[in-house]
């Protein structure tokens, strides 16, 4: 994974405060729980959101790697990131995800 687990734990707590703040989320948290309690929940289920997204982003980029591997020649630079672009497009489009 591209970001250590300590950093998408913090994306997800700023993300969950900066829609907390804005009033963004719609929540009930349950009778005698502590609001911290839910605001973990809640953090937790971000961060899980986060972590399977990244997952995804992983399996279509080593699909890509796959794909140029096949090419005839060594692609460096620009163009391979350029084709590495292109592939990923590709291969996210038909897996029906939006890049």
């Amino acid at each position: 994974m591209r970001l250590s687990e300590d950093k998408v734990r913090r994306i997800a707590e700023r993300l969950h405060d900066e829609l907390a703040e804005r009033g963004l989320l719609a929540y009930r948290d349950q009778p005698g729980q502590r609001p911290s309690d839910g605001r973990a929940l809640r953090v937790k289920a971000i961060y899980d959101a986060i972590v399977a997204d990244l997952k995804i982003e992983e399996e279509i980029d080593a699909e890509v790697d796959r794909i140029l591997a096949t090419y005839s020649r060594e692609i460096k630079g620009t163009e391979r990131d350029i084709l590495f672009r292109k592939h990923k497009e590709e291969v996210a489009r038909k897996r029906g995800y939006i890049l």
